[in-house]
């Protein structure tokens, strides 16, 4: 006499960090290309920033303001 043979079962998916069953394994998170230039890019407008502290007359259409020259720089940095 024969035993029946049962089928092969797949495997459990594997489990989280909590020990959830069937979620994905965590992975470290990689910085981009892009954020590393935008991070030297931030820094080099934070210095340029700081090293031009004078005033300036800045005109607009028509007000004209007195304003360190860091407003204006930081103003265009944001909207550029």
């Amino acid at each position: 006499m024969t035993t029946p043979q049962q089928p092969d079962l797949p495997a459990p998916p594997p489990a989280d960090d909590l020990g959830r069953p069937g979620a994905e394994p965590t992975r470290k998170r990689s910085v981009s290309t892009g954020q590393i230039l935008g991070g030297i890019l931030l820094v080099v407008v934070v210095v340029f920033v700081l090293e031009n502290t004078r005033s300036v007359k800045v005109r607009l259409l028509i007000p004209e303001v007195t304003t360190p020259v860091a407003v204006p720089i930081v103003i265009a940095a944001v909207l550029g």
